[in-house]
């Protein structure tokens, strides 16, 4: 299912046990929900805080995001792109193919193509920030695909050590100075780092397009197929042809997990022939099926994304402003 000039891919999928929810029995809209959470969901649920960052930082970070579980939790991560989180308090710990179960406590997460499972042994709280693939070449400044599906702790990419990083979160009493520390943090990163090429805005600006196939990709972008495929790599941190299967497979996530109705049928992707095509894409990027993910308690997840909806967030990502 991987693709052969895909950096480090394994070649067969965790498979991870699903946190079971019999109260949830279809793919039906109630699948969805943060009420909806059947009777093997937490007692206390998990509350989620997203704000989004100043409006100069849009183009490069996706949201910030301030978690509290107040019991133990097992969830899964969909794909995503590049994370820094800091876990102030609890034990949290993620999984996923060739990493873990590890500790999170100051980390740095680079792009997925995978599900990652995470779980605490009990109460906790995160924060962080996610970054779009600009934000991470701005503010990290590495090559993505070094960091693909791959996580290590945070030193001092964003200037401060991470453990200070995670003190100072640590002893606010509320989420209103973490979102104005992460403005200010990352707003002087930007202004002091090298502004991006214009092949990489270009690339970047391509994908968004939904190119049909990685020729197409190509030449839309003014580049060789080879210059593509290293520069994907470079900025992505996937091959062109899985980045196009990636960001298709996210595309129908992202309109399933808010969907009304047969959260597959209704939201089901043009680029896929039929749902078994989707099926196959959810199994490979999930590493299960969508009624297994769909049936799980997710408690975590669904309020993530009931969050995220309010605040106006997908799972899409924005061009940074001057690049518009």
């Amino acid at each position: 299912m991987f693709d052969k000039d895909e950096p480090g891919a394994p070649m067969t999928r965790t498979q991870y046990p699903v946190p079971k929810n019999p109260g949830l029995q279809s793919l039906g809209p109630q699948s969805l929900g943060p009420e909806s959470l059947g009777p093997e969901a937490p007692v206390v649920a998990p509350r989620v805080a997203v704000y989004l960052p100043a409006v100069a930082l849009r183009g490069y970070v996706t949201f910030y995001y301030f978690v509290t579980v107040d019991e133990p939790l097992d969830d899964f991560l969909y794909p995503e792109w590049g994370n820094v989180r800091f876990a102030l308090t609890g034990d949290w710990r993620l999984e996923m193919d060739g990493y873990g179960p590890e500790p999170q406590v100051d980390v740095l997460d680079g792009p997925t193509d995978r599900c990652g499972r995470l779980t605490t042994a009990g109460a906790g709280r995160v924060v962080g920030f996610g970054m779009t693939p600009l934000g991470w070449r701005r503010l990290i400044g590495t090559d993505a695909d070094l960091m693909a599906n791959r996580v290590r702790t945070l030193a001092d990419e964003l200037g401060p050590p991470g453990r200070a990083l995670r003190a100072a979160f640590a002893a606010d009493a509320s989420d209103a100075p973490g979102v104005a520390r992460f403005d200010a943090l990352l707003t002087d990163l930007v202004a002091r780092r090298p502004p991006e090429t214009p092949v990489l805005i270009a690339i970047d600006r391509v994908l968004r397009t939904r190119p049909a196939d990685v020729p197409q990709f190509a030449a839309a972008a003014g580049v060789s197929m080879r210059t593509l495929h290293r520069l994907c790599l470079r900025l992505f941190g996937f091959a062109p042809k899985r980045l196009l299967r990636r960001q298709r497979f996210l595309d129908t996530l992202g309109q399933v997990r808010t969907a009304v109705g047969d959260p597959v049928r209704e939201a089901l992707d043009e680029a896929y022939f039929d749902q078994a095509h989707f099926y196959r894409d959810f199994r490979d990027f999930m590493g299960m099926s969508p009624r297994a993910y769909f049936t799980a308690s997710r408690a975590l997840m669904a309020r993530a994304a009931a969050a995220q909806a309010a605040a106006g967030v997908t799972l899409s990502f924005k061009l940074p402003p001057a690049s518009v």
